[in-house]
């Protein structure tokens, strides 16, 4: 073997192994934490850029999304780094707060937190009761 071939095959060995660990990289870690909540003028393209995962990993990890997503809906981030519960109650540095199940009801939700669900609607802006969705943040106090 000739030293240019030698050094050919060195090259490829090095582009193969750059190749394969930038792949493990960009698949096991997100930009974002593993939970986002959409905001105002959100699109999951956009969310999806911003947070460095792919649009078909997003709706993967989200299957419920249809085509329009709402402000306060809890989106799954792929390869996120915070474990964040799903859905239930949970607080934070600005207070309480419960992420909407499937299933769930604003008065549900009000009786769980022993208040009414009027306060609920005023508090979080949501024009109709009747109309919560599955990852909807609800703030609480």
């Amino acid at each position: 073997m000739s030293v240019k071939q030698m050094i050919q095959f060195g090259l490829v060995l090095v582009l193969l192994v750059a190749t394969f660990a930038a792949a493990s990289k960009a698949d096991a870690w997100s930009s974002c934490g593993s939970t986002y909540v959409v905001q105002r003028g959100d699109w999951l393209a956009k969310i999806a850029r911003r947070c460095g995962i792919t649009l078909s990993s997003l709706y993967a990890a989200n299957p419920w999304v249809g085509y329009y997503i709402y402000p306060g809906q809890l989106l799954a981030i792929p390869g996120g780094y915070d474990p964040a519960p799903y859905c239930g109650p949970s607080y934070d540095y600005y207070g309480s707060y419960y992420v909407v199940c499937r299933g769930d009801t604003l008065g549900g939700i009000a009786l769980y937190y022993g208040t009414t669900w009027r306060y609920l609607q005023s508090l979080n802006g949501i024009p109709n009761a009747n109309r919560i969705y599955s990852g909807q943040v609800i703030r609480v106090y």
